[in-house]
This record gives structure tokens, C-alpha cells and sequence, in this order.
């Protein structure tokens, strides 16, 4: 199993830095093309945002993986630790809800606009492949939170309130100038 977990967050970050590595370099291209050769190209807009949008999207799974959205802990460090252990599962709990929002009205879109046929306006493709972005982060940030649930509850939270009690010791708080 940690083969899988190790080539799939291999793959997550592939993605996510790939896309948004590429999108870049087509702005890069369309700046290029534009400027220096007077040749503008109607796709590069198009396409570099979706590559970008794609791209923080499927960051904002690795993010969460590796525990680096914003987070307001001014109120969060001041609770005990049994408090904090409530938060984080309420926490967990509504981003599953979330993921699953995605999910499936993100499926719901990818069919309405597959039904409908609908085509981007430079390119010609189809926009249900562009919108699938949406019901695949869903699945990630679902996924993402349902592993963080479990980290959290195993062994009914020890390993989690012993971790935080390992953070909160190694953490050094002094300000020195």
C-alpha cells in the first residue's frame, strides 16, 4: 500500500507542477510570438489558463497532503489538546463534505455540458474535458481529507494528540532579534 500512496503523491506532484510549469510556458510562447514576431496566437490565452487553473487545483490536494493551506491558529494553539483534536475532526469532517459538494455537482456539470456539446470559443474543444477538473478535485480533496480522518482517529486519536504534544514541545516560540 505505501507503494501506491508514494506513486500516486509522485504523480500528484508530477501534475500539478507539470501544469502549471507548462502554462507558463505557453505564456511565455504567447509573449514571444506576439511581441517579438507580431504573430499573436488566439489559443495561448485559452489554453494557458487551463493549464494554470488545472494545475493550483490539483495543488490544492498536495497542499493538503502535505499540510499547507492557510490555517488561523490564534485561536486554535490557545485550546487543550482535547479541544484541538475536536476541531481538527469537525475541520476534516466539513472539508469531506466539501470534496463530495465538488464531486458531485462537478459531474453534474462535466454532463450537462456534454449533453449540451458545448466547444470553447478559440480552440474548438470540448469544454466538458476542460470542466472534468472539477469532479477529479473533488475526488482528490475527498480522498486527501478521508486519509487525514484516519490519521486523526487511529488508535482513537493517541497517535495524533501524541504527535501534537511532540510539535508543540519541539516548536520554539521566542522571538530573537
Amino acid at each position: 500500500m505505501k507503494r501506491f500512496w508514494r506513486a500516486f503523491n509522485f504523480l500528484e506532484d508530477i501534475l500539478a507542477g507539470g501544469l502549471l510549469f507548462i502554462g507558463v510556458t505557453v505564456i511565455f510562447y504567447g509573449v514571444i510570438m506576439r511581441y517579438f514576431f507580431n504573430d499573436p496566437q488566439p489559443w495561448v490565452d485559452e489554453i494557458s489558463q487551463w493549464l494554470i487553473i488545472w494545475g493550483t487545483l490539483i495543488g490544492a490536494s498536495v497542499a493538503l497532503r502535505n499540510n499547507h493551506h492557510i490555517s488561523v491558529e490564534m485561536l486554535y494553539d490557545r485550546l487543550p489538546l482535547r479541544g484541538r483534536f475536536m476541531v481538527t475532526i469537525f475541520a476534516h469532517m466539513v472539508g469531506l463534505l466539501f470534496g463530495i459538494f465538488v464531486l458531485r455537482y462537478g459531474f453534474e456539470l462535466v454532463a450537462f455540458v456534454h449533453k449540451t456539446g458545448q466547444k470553447s470559443t478559440d480552440t474548438g474543444i470540448f469544454l466538458y474535458i476542460v470542466y472534468f477538473i472539477l469532479p477529479l478535485m473533488g475526488a482528490l480533496l475527498s480522498m486527501r481529507f478521508v486519509v487525514k480522518l484516519y490519521e486523526t482517529l487511529k488508535n482513537g486519536g493517541k497517535d495524533w494528540m501524541t504527535e501534537q504534544e511532540r510539535s508543540v514541545k519541539s516548536d520554539d516560540h521566542s522571538f530573537t532579534v
